[in-house]
């Protein structure tokens, strides 16, 4: 019942999104909504950066210690991590402020007032990938600790907010400051989406302290517990979480470079849009089961089998009976956006393969990644996939457009299935679970 609601409330919070989207589609148009989009998934991708597989280390280490009720080395990794990333953002935050003042002075100089706008958009992006870092880190700290329902409430909370704070910047914001220039759209539109974060990060930082997550914490000065050993998995984890990027982004960012017609990114904007529909439904699921999956490690490995296996049914369960309602409505669905939508009608029912796809794939990643080798296999699966990714996409779009757009959209969600199924089942065979240790 409580996985119930809580994947509620998450299709909701995505939900919210795919109107924002819409919304979006509908009063800026096709190459406005193709900016727009771009712009989100670019922070969003400097952000994971920023994160340096954080979260990812949280959601590895956390729930075996809380499992095993080891809570002074649940505050130690906290502290740890806190002590590491301060140093590292004030010198973004300080460096970017500097950088964006010589742009700015280099601008007046040359009288060119484009300076100006980078500088502003320089500040922004690392600004925000910044703020996106830390929330993602809270987020995943919750989670991590049985704070769940909270972390749920908080993250639907941001979606709201954003929510209003878009409909004020597009009615109102837009129009008196910027008279409806569709230059400084993505830009403002940007503003709102991390004020948003802000507003909810400082909830975040504050229900922390006032709460202490419950947590039993008998020495206060554990500061050195395992720190080696979650500063060995940054790297790896931080490549393996650019993965998502392969799949939705690295397409959409080439056909913005390599596509001829700005029309192009719009329409595949407008794919991914609804075929997110799905995807509020499935991603939820992953992020409720990431604690579990990690924890079953811990309990042996019959139960990370029969815990992955279930997930696997509830997942393909809920994607086959979402594709058939997606395919149902589609049509109904492009003609929100606006009319000439309507020509990437085949594409979407296409692209459905790859809710099947993800759902199967979803279980079996994360036992890939919170397994002791994890952060490596991840990595160099990563790697290899963005790197036949991205040849793919230039060879692909360059020549046949949008068209290669979607055969690298639907391809690679194959090709990642096929591949984690095969490297799960060896983590699942090689695995030492008798002698696990939380390394």
């Amino acid at each position: 019942m409580v996985f119930a609601f809580n994947l509620f409330l998450l299709i909701a919070d995505q939900f919210m999104l795919f109107l924002i989207n819409l919304m979006v589609a509908r009063n800026a148009g096709t190459s406005a909504f193709g900016d727009f989009t771009v712009a989100v998934k670019a922070l969003f991708l400097i952000g994971t950066l920023m994160t340096m597989g954080l979260d990812s280390i949280i959601a590895h280490f956390i729930p075996k210690y809380y499992i095993k009720k080891k809570h002074n080395e649940i505050h130690a990794l906290a502290l740890s991590i806190r002590e590491f990333l301060q140093p590292i953002y004030l010198s973004f935050l300080v460096g970017s402020l500097l950088l964006s003042a010589a742009i700015i002075a280099l601008g007046h100089s040359i009288d060119d007032i484009q300076h100006s706008n980078k500088s502003h958009l320089l500040t922004l992006f690392v600004w925000g990938a910044i703020i996106v870092s830390i929330y993602n880190i809270y987020l995943q700290l919750f989670r991590a600790v049985g704070f769940m329902r909270t972390a749920v409430i908080l993250n639907m909370l941001q979606t709201v907010f954003y929510f209003l704070l878009t409909l004020f910047t597009y009615f109102y914001f837009n129009d008196i400051l910027f008279h409806n220039n569709a230059q400084y759209f993505a830009h403002i539109m940007l503003i709102s989406l991390i004020l948003s974060y802000v507003v909810i990060g400082i909830l975040f930082i504050a229900i922390h302290r006032k709460t202490k997550l419950k947590l039993t914490v008998t020495e206060k000065n554990v500061l050195q517990v395992k720190s080696s050993a979650w500063k060995k998995k940054i790297f790896g984890y931080t490549i393996q979480n650019l993965d998502r990027y392969a799949f939705t982004v690295t397409p959409l960012l080439i056909t913005e470079w390599l596509g001829n017609d700005p029309y192009e990114v719009g329409m595949f904007a407008a794919v991914i849009t609804i075929i997110s529909l799905g995807f509020t439904a499935l991603s939820p699921i992953g992020i409720l089961i990431k604690p579990e999956i990690s924890g079953s490690f811990a309990h042996g490995k019959t139960f990370l089998f029969n815990t992955t296996k279930k997930y696997i049914l509830i997942g393909l369960t809920i994607a086959v009976f979402i594709s058939l309602i997606i395919g149902i409505f589609a049509e109904y669905l492009l003609y929100l956006f606006k009319s000439n939508f309507i020509e990437v009608l085949p594409y979407v029912y296409i692209s459905l393969i790859n809710l099947i796809c993800y759902s199967v794939s979803m279980p079996l990643t994360l036992m890939i990644q919170y397994s002791q080798e994890g952060s490596k296999i991840g990595a160099q699966f990563t790697v290899y996939l963005l790197l036949a990714q991205i040849v793919a996409c230039v060879i692909f779009i360059s020549w046949l457009g949008l068209l290669g757009t979607m055969i690298c959209y639907v391809g690679v969600n194959l090709v990642y299935l096929i591949t984690a199924f095969i490297i799960a089942y060896k983590v699942y065979h090689n695995e030492p679970f008798e002698s696990h240790e939380i390394v």
